[in-house]
């Protein structure tokens, strides 16, 4: 009779995360922020967080030693980066890669006034007019512009 013989086992089905921006393999499928840091080389000190990125929602600083179930195309960062935005061609610089139109009408000091509305400036393309409520994913240089609300003819105040 013949020996039987060994069957391979399928090998761990392998997920890719990103991590700053970056595209890792990994064969865990639960995984701490602890091994999160390990898989850049070097790794990610232990004096910056590690944060979920959520798509159109709050991202989420996480606990250490939290587990986290991971799915193919999660995407986590260490401690924020500044992101450098403009309105009105004045410089700000934020670390939250997620803002409401409300939000970044607080940036200047004082806000944008509510007589005023806030555009985002699109090249080669129309401006888009940007509501209180909608939330804008930001980026380097993105530029905004604050113009009057409403613009009565032959009132050349409201364009200054």
């Amino acid at each position: 009779m013949a020996e039987p013989t060994a069957v391979p086992r399928p090998s761990a089905r392998r997920i890719t995360v990103f991590i700053d921006g970056h595209e890792y393999d990994t064969a865990h499928h639960r995984i701490t922020p602890a091994q999160l840091r390990r898989l850049p080389n070097p790794d990610i000190p232990s004096d910056k967080a590690i944060w979920l990125d959520i798509p159109d929602a709050p991202d989420r600083r996480l606990a250490e030693e939290e587990p986290i179930d991971l799915r193919d195309g999660m995407r986590f960062f260490s401690d924020p980066q500044p992101i450098t935005i403009f309105i009105d061609r004045h410089r700000y610089e934020v670390t939250r890669k997620r803002m409401t139109g409300q939000e970044i009408r607080v940036l200047p000091t004082p806000p944008v006034p509510d007589d005023r509305d806030l555009w985002l400036d699109v090249v080669d393309q129309h401006d888009r007019k940007i509501a209180a409520d909608e939330l804008i994913r930001l980026h380097d240089g993105m530029r905004f512009f604050t113009a009057p609300g409403s613009i009565n003819p032959g009132d050349d105040e409201g364009l200054r």
